[in-house]
């Protein structure tokens, strides 16, 4: 195992500890061969497991699903477990909401969901994007030729913070830490040659040009993250969302032909 795969797994291992208490339940999504839920076992979690495609030499002393599909549905009751993690999967998936409603679903009220995936927000990858018109990740884009059910096989769908962010936030899970692991030298060479100019962009882009944005919590948030040592210099970021049921303040007004025809 590389250094790099060693040091976003064992971040992922700290994540749990920190937000799950020991004893607690926790579903990893797409497990693999069931590395980390095999450390988590240890440090006393009750765990469980999914795969979508085959995996050689799983575990033995972990139970995993197979066959699971995030995509269409985790075979699990509402607010089964304490934790669910979902590790470098996102970018697989060719469509974020559904798989992340799901993942609210099965993790219980107060519980948390983790997630880790490349980072298509830090400035090397920015900087990529500026020269050669693709974003930054392994194996990003793939052939014509590869059939559909085979391209969750390359990270070609990796998702958008801002959108990713959203989309946790409107299944009532709220995000509570944002960090990162894995840094290169010239991401901080980088960082420090262009933050005044990106804090300056970001900032005004979230609290002024995004007009609905202006004064929120979405926007603090977002000029947070954006603007942070871990989304501009982190190889791999992960989120941390908790599961809060609660009502919100409806700020944003949706222009009129949003709106839906009643069905009987």
């Amino acid at each position: 195992m590389s250094k790099s795969r060693d040091s976003r797994k064992a971040k992922a291992i700290e994540l749990v500890q920190q937000h799950v208490p020991a004893g607690g339940s926790v579903l990893e999504v797409s497990c693999g061969q069931g590395g980390e839920l095999s450390r988590l076992k240890t440090l006393g979690y009750k765990v469980r497991g999914t795969n979508f495609s085959k995996y050689e030499d799983v575990l033995g002393d972990i139970e995993v699903d197979d066959g699971v599909d995030i995509m269409k549905h985790l075979p699990y009751e509402d607010n089964s477990f304490d934790c669910v993690l979902v590790l470098e999967v996102a970018s697989h998936l060719s469509d974020h909401d559904h798989p992340v409603s799901e993942l609210g679903r099965v993790c219980a009220e107060g519980g948390h969901v983790i997630v880790m995936t490349p980072n298509i927000m830090r400035l090397t990858s920015r900087l990529h994007f500026f020269l050669t018109g693709f974003l930054k990740v392994k194996r990003a884009f793939i052939g014509f030729d590869v059939p559909h059910q085979s391209a969750f096989a390359f990270h070609n769908y990796p998702p958008h913070l801002p959108v990713f962010l959203y989309q946790l936030y409107s299944h009532d899970l709220q995000c509570v830490d944002f960090t990162a692991s894995v840094y290169k030298m010239k991401s901080f060479i980088l960082y420090v040659m262009f933050l005044p100019v990106i804090w300056l962009a970001t900032g005004w882009k979230v609290n002024f040009e995004e007009k609905n944005l202006k004064g929120t919590a979405a926007a603090k948030k977002l000029h947070q993250v954006l603007t942070s040592v871990a989304g501009l210099c982190g190889e791999y970021w992960f989120v941390v969302a908790q599961k809060r049921i609660e009502s919100r303040d409806t700020n944003t007004t949706l222009p009129k032909w949003s709106e839906t025809w009643e069905t009987k």
